[in-house]
């Protein structure tokens, strides 16, 4: 007979067989989607930001930047302890440090500190991807899928409504306003993660060198590994282009948007996250190549909307919402492959992959204002389809 025991705060069984309630799903949903909205509310607030600290627009492009590269130093140098430490512990301590770090961008008058204060709330971002392979860990493998699906359904949620509900709530009560709302809810789920997360099964305690060490070699030896990383670091990347150019573009001619008009236009796209659950689904039924090529032909379609209707509403949504539904695509069919690679080290997996994606996001995001500048619109939406197109081939060219 094999040993278990029943987890507290989420009617999980570790040891034997495992389950994730739903009430427990939901709430690391909730989480993911509180955590990584905190890390996309500068998107449309760029220009207030910019104006309230002095700087200029183009540097303006550094705010999403810094924190995305905390967020890709978080995942490679936080992120694989997950496989060491108990994930709630992990979890309350980085929400708690975030919430300090957002009221810090809230107060503080030196673009400088802003910028370092976005730092360390990206590095404690990584919450909401330490959460879904934490999920995983917990429920049967043929389920990886539609979990991750789900909890992308969360997280792309968070990001959607984060960017709308910050460009309306800085147009009424200012930037600042959004930052201080953002640390209080984010207290808030740190309080309720620390008394409802189940702990976590399957922990090895390992020194720090020998816990990277198979993630060195699965790196050097794995092609699946490295690819995956890299058509995600595409498709992240084609992602935040959209959103800081439109940003730009929204308050130039022909549209002269103001940051809560912006923030209305985006809450169509959070129409693009219910497409996750069945994203997932697509990924436990379906070998990766097709549904890989898929995800980046609704990417190329969106681009090629935002180019040749550059000037209409009807584009600038299809843009939107064909590139969000191709961005779920790509992470949730290429996490779910890689979770299921060597399970024993999924959270160091997840290092790898997401430090990759979010270097690529960071990258775009600071090329984003300078291509606009140097480009305009056309050439800006030229190059990301580009981007695009050089993923496709890349599906094609493997598979």
């Amino acid at each position: 007979m094999s040993r278990s025991s029943t987890a507290d705060g989420g009617g999980t069984r570790v040891g034997g067989s495992r389950g994730l309630s739903p009430s427990t799903l939901l709430l690391i949903g909730l989480t993911c989607a509180v955590c990584v909205a905190n890390n996309y509310y500068s998107q449309p607030l760029l220009l207030d930001i910019a104006r309230s600290l002095g700087i200029s627009k183009s540097f303006a492009g550094l705010a999403p930047t810094m924190t995305q590269v905390g967020i890709a130093a978080g995942m490679f140098l936080i992120l694989p302890l997950g496989d060491r430490i108990d994930n709630r512990m992990m979890t309350t301590t980085l929400l708690f440090f975030q919430a300090v770090a957002l009221s810090v961008m809230a107060s503080t008058e030196h673009p400088a500190l802003f910028f370092l204060a976005g730092l360390v709330a990206g590095l404690c971002g990584i919450v909401t991807y330490l959460l879904p392979a934490y999920a995983t860990r917990l429920v049967a493998p043929a389920r990886r899928g539609t979990i991750t699906g789900m909890l992308a359904t969360g997280i792309l949620t968070g990001i959607m409504l984060g960017r709308s509900l910050a460009g309306m709530a800085g147009f009424a009560w200012g930037w600042r306003a959004v930052y201080a709302s953002a640390a209080l809810a984010t207290f808030i789920m740190a309080t309720v993660m620390r008394r409802c997360m189940p702990p976590t099964p399957d922990l090895r305690p390992q020194p720090y060198g020998e816990l990277m060490r198979p993630l060195v070699t699965l790196a050097q030896t794995s092609a699946l590994l490295r690819r995956s990383t890299l058509l995600q670091a595409l498709s992240f990347g084609s992602f935040n282009m959209l959103w800081v150019g439109l940003t730009l573009h929204l308050q130039e001619a022909p549209f002269h948007l103001d940051t809560r008009q912006i923030g209305g236009l985006s809450l169509v796209a959070v129409t693009a996250a219910l497409s996750a659950p069945v994203l997932g689904r697509l990924a436990d039924r379906r070998s990766m190549a097709p549904a890989l090529r898929l995800a980046f032909l609704l990417n190329t379609a969106g681009w090629v909307a935002l180019l040749l209707i550059p000037a209409s509403y009807f584009g600038i949504v299809a843009g939107m919402v064909l590139v969000g539904i191709g961005s779920i695509g790509t992470d949730v069919t290429l996490r779910a492959t890689l979770y299921g690679l060597t399970p024993e080290i999924r959270m160091r997996l997840n290092a790898f992959y997401s430090t990759g994606t979010f270097l690529g996001g960071s990258l775009f995001s600071l090329l984003t204002p300078i291509l606009m500048a140097g480009l305009g619109w056309s050439g800006f939406v030229a190059t990301a389809l580009l981007l695009n197109l050089a993923g496709l081939a890349l599906v094609h060219k493997e598979h």
